[in-house]
């Protein structure tokens, strides 16, 4: 019979950002760390209600931290960390999305990605806004070594209610990624290596509601494909379905899809996560 050690400890962190001097420097602060590490679709897990609340200038969002350590015939630790940041104007707002995680054993790295995503939507209340935005990214998993975007959308807004909105994008980006891939076989170890620079057409889709006082539901769809043809694209969609248990507590069910129909390696054309946990709210 074979005894084991297992610690899982996790922390989540959410809370309102008021607009006072104090958070704004720990909002520069957290931004900061995260441009100093080298940072698929990305969507503001906010409820809509915080969005809209109140007529003047403000900040809304929430931190997710969590560490995971396991003692099991090896020792692997790991964690991660997610924000959801947005200033909400009278006219335009600015988005600041981020995800970094690891997993590492004895020594090895298993897992590593992350991303840091920036927008803003000018002319936010008219049925035809426009947006621009930056990002940088990694996959260790999928052989991405670092990915940098920079684009803008044309954004139709047809719903946009108390508990519901929706909005379609239309726009382009160029992108800059460095893909390495290693695959070891009996007899040698294959390398694949690709730097791709090219613009991309975006289309995309993005729906929020306030289903309920217990329950808000958001998702967003992208379908980007090569400037010089269809045949060649990608489609990436987020999805968070969160439940408020208490006053202070809510649990969170998050789905991520990304598929590549002609990827840059030998990897799954298809990946998906399906993540579930609890936060607090204060």
């Amino acid at each position: 019979m074979k005894f084991f050690n297992l610690q899982n400890t996790s922390l989540i962190l959410v809370f309102n950002l008021n607009r006072t001097k104090t958070s704004m420097r720990y909002l520069l602060l957290l931004i900061t760390i995260f441009y100093s590490y080298h940072l698929q679709a990305q969507i503001l897990n906010v409820e809509k209600a915080r969005l809209d609340q109140g007529d003047s200038v403000h900040w809304v969002g929430n931190i997710a931290l969590n560490y995971r350590l396991i003692n099991q015939q090896i020792r692997t630790q790991g964690g991660g960390l997610k924000t959801n940041f947005a200033r909400v104007g009278k006219v335009n707002d600015l988005v600041l999305i981020s995800d970094l995680s690891f997993l590492n054993s004895e020594g090895f790295d298993l897992l590593q990605n992350g991303f840091i995503h920036g927008r803003i939507e000018f002319l936010k209340n008219r049925k035809i806004s426009y947006e621009v935005f930056s990002q940088l990214q990694y996959d260790q998993v999928k052989g991405m070594n670092e990915r940098f975007l920079i684009g803008g959308n044309f954004r139709y807004n047809p719903i946009d209610n108390d508990t519901d909105h929706l909005a379609i994008g239309l726009g382009s980006f160029y992108e800059n990624e460095n893909w390495y891939w290693e695959e070891v076989t009996d007899n040698e170890t294959i390398v694949t290596k690709a730097q791709p620079s090219i613009a991309r057409w975006n289309l995309y889709i993005t729906y929020r509601s306030d289903i309920s006082d217990h329950v808000f539901f958001n998702f967003t769809t992208y379908f980007q494909s090569k400037y010089s043809t269809m045949d060649a694209y990608r489609i990436s969609t987020v999805a968070n379905l969160n439940f408020k248990i208490s006053k202070k507590l809510y649990f969170n069910n998050n789905f991520t899809l990304w598929y590549e129909n002609q990827p840059y390696v030998p990897i799954d054309k298809l990946n998906y996560t399906i993540i579930n946990g609890i936060g607090y709210n204060f």
